[in-house]
């Protein structure tokens, strides 16, 4: 049991990635805090993973509300004791193009998807840093590397969400600390199937929940864990022909969106979901 006597905090928890990452973690022996804001299907996971004989609490937060955040991880040590993985996975998603997004659209975008981790990040590095171990891993989206038309405003928050984890990085190792940055293709998970409209549908290649869940145990488990992870390992091609021929890639990618977008009538509102 790679994670007897270990204790994993997993946001975004009720569904998808979270969820099927926090089933990994309690069958390989953890004890999993489960975190989201949906208390019904936040409480079948937890009662889910209780009754196939693993351990698990739930936590029900909101974090598009900062007061929420602040001293959640604190909060969470005094009562189960000190945490040995954080997993930064809860995000929303809005589908809409440059146009069409309004700001306290992308104002709760990034209140969700930069600032909470962002702050369970630090909260997270005080904690393990006098400890000096831990493990802190931030589930990203290989749209960080590549801004998607129609999901920019995602896309933002996931680069930074990128640049902000390398930074993390580099300072938390000097605590014995390791930090990880998840990179996933689409991912089938309800965070498209609630999603309407031809803008924020997956394409080509999907890969499942438990893929990513997967890259993400071992990487909590290995004792060098990689800075940054690829669940679909080709995508790492993508990134390396953009490193080097930007402008090609930009204009593969405007054709391919001339040719497949159907841009909705401006009264048409963006559709967003939470996990």
């Amino acid at each position: 049991m790679l994670f007897t006597n270990k204790r994993v905090l997993v946001t975004g928890a009720s569904s998808g990635i979270g969820e099927a990452a926090a089933r990994e973690f309690a069958r390989l022996g953890a004890e999993v805090v489960l975190a989201a804001e949906n208390a019904e299907s936040l409480c079948a996971v937890r009662e889910s993973i209780v009754e196939a004989g693993g351990r698990a609490t739930s936590i029900v937060v909101d974090l598009s509300k900062p007061e929420q955040v602040l001293g959640l991880i604190g909060s969470i040590e005094a009562e189960i004791g000190p945490l040995d993985v954080l997993v930064n996975n809860a995000g929303i998603g809005l589908g809409a193009t440059v146009l069409e997004t309004r700001p306290e659209q992308m104002r709760l975008l990034f209140e969700v998807n930069f600032f909470a981790l962002a702050e369970l990040c630090r909260q997270a590095l005080t904690a393990m840093a006098p400890r000096r171990s831990g493990c802190i891993i931030n589930v990203s989206s290989a749209a960080a590397l590549f801004g998607w038309a129609s999901v920019s405003s995602y896309s933002a928050t996931k680069g930074a969400v990128h640049a902000y984890t390398q930074a993390l990085r580099t300072e938390a190792s000097v605590y014995g600390v390791s930090v990880s940055e998840i990179l996933p293709i689409s991912v089938r998970t309800k965070f498209f199937e609630t999603a309407q409209g031809n803008q924020y549908r997956p394409s080509g290649v999907v890969i499942t929940s438990q893929q990513v869940a997967l890259s993400i145990v071992r990487t909590a488990a290995a004792a060098h864990p990689h800075a940054e992870v690829q669940p679909y390992y080709p995508i790492r091609l993508v990134f390396i022909i953009n490193a080097l021929f930007p402008s090609l890639v930009a204009g593969w990618a405007s054709r391919r969106y001339a040719k497949s977008s159907q841009i909705p009538p401006p009264s048409q509102s963006p559709q967003q979901e939470k996990r």
